[in-house]
């Protein structure tokens, strides 16, 4: 499965039904982006790894409610767990200036030497990198793209980003199904990129036409698209208008245990251990 069909996936997952998918689109964010923030802001340390634990334990409290597969979770984890897992797996090898003493762990050849302190900063980054991943693969898994723009208009995200994304998001659609009907002629074609039957040259030639005629495409649509917009009076002003919708009693409740969760049971490990 390409990462085209991927983007498809993850809203059709959105679509699900579930506690968590029911629930309004500004708890979930707020919840999201203050699980993101308490983790980031945790200290690096051993007791700073049982505080993470509690805010792991509240994520697959949500992610079990919202129904959504394991599967699910753990291709999108091990996708973009590469992009940071490189620069973890190097830090026990060097002092880390977070410390101001340092003891040896081990002693590999060729003098490599692995730092107690700095094994634990690795260890406590690695742990904020996947809760960091969890929630937001949780917002993703349980929230349309629409639903998203309107909770962050009702939550007073400035009018001329919820307009931006709104198209990129739309436009980013556009072209996964232009990707996909070029694939298509490929493949009617009998094309592959990767046959090294074919001269490499002659598919360089194709696949660079093809992603010129790509680029060229959404130039052309941009502008035309653009064009459409101003004869509709859109203007920098302009904003799309999503009417009120206060929350009810039991949304409260949760988004009120969630964030003291958050807040409170980490601070508690933290000053425990």
């Amino acid at each position: 499965m390409s990462l085209i069909d991927e983007l498809f996936d993850i809203e059709r997952e959105a679509y699900r039904r579930s506690p968590i998918h029911a629930l309004d689109a500004r708890i979930k964010l707020i919840l999201c982006l203050l699980g993101l923030v308490v983790t980031v802001l945790l200290p690096y340390g051993t007791a700073e790894l049982f505080a993470f634990l509690v805010i792991y334990m509240l994520f697959w409290g949500l992610y079990v409610l919202s129904g959504s597969s394991l599967r699910y979770y753990l291709v999108r984890l091990l996708l973009i767990m590469p992009f940071g897992l490189f620069f973890i797996v190097l830090q026990p090898f060097f002092p880390n200036p977070y410390y101001e003493v340092y003891h040896v762990a081990v002693t590999l050849p060729f003098g490599v030497q692995m730092y107690w302190e700095s094994i634990i900063f690795g260890l406590s980054l690695f742990a904020k990198f996947v809760i960091s991943l969890s929630f937001i693969i949780l917002l993703s898994a349980t929230t349309t793209m629409q639903a998203m723009l309107e909770g962050a208009a009702r939550l007073r995200i400035p009018r001329l980003f919820v307009v931006v994304m709104g198209l990129t998001i739309r436009y980013l659609y556009v072209f996964a199904l232009v990707y996909q009907k070029i694939q298509s002629a490929f493949a009617a074609r009998c094309f592959n990129g990767f046959d090294r039957r074919l001269p490499l040259g002659y598919r360089l030639n194709v696949i660079g036409n093809a992603a010129g005629s790509l680029f060229v495409r959404a130039l052309d649509q941009g502008e035309r698209t653009y064009a459409a917009m101003c004869c509709r009076g859109y203007s920098s002003a302009s904003a799309a208008y999503y009417a009120a919708k206060p929350l009810h009693a039991a949304e409260w409740v949760f988004l009120l245990f969630g964030a003291g969760y958050l807040i409170v049971f980490p601070v508690l490990v933290y000053g425990m251990f």
